[in-house]
C-alpha cells in the first residue's frame, strides 16, 4: 500500500502549497509529514520519487498552460 499512499500524498501536494513546501522542508522528515496527513510511505520511496515527482509537476504545470 506504501507505493499508492506514496502516489496519493503527491497528488495531495500539488493541490496543496503547504503539504509540498513542509515535504521539502530539508529539515523535515518526509515519512513523518506523510504520516501526519494520512500516508504511509519509506524514505527511500520518497527520494527515489523526488525526481519524477518533479517531472510530473512540470509537466502538469504546462499542460495547465496550453
Amino acid at each position: 500500500m506504501s507505493a499508492n499512499d506514496l502516489q496519493a500524498l503527491l497528488a495531495q501536494a500539488f493541490e496543496e502549497p503547504e503539504l509540498e513546501a513542509r515535504l521539502q522542508d530539508c529539515k523535515a522528515d518526509p515519512v513523518a509529514v506523510a504520516a501526519s496527513a494520512g500516508y504511509t510511505i519509506t524514505f527511500e520511496e520518497f527520494s527515489n520519487s523526488q525526481r519524477s515527482w518533479e517531472n510530473w509537476r512540470i509537466s502538469s504545470v504546462h499542460d495547465e498552460e496550453i
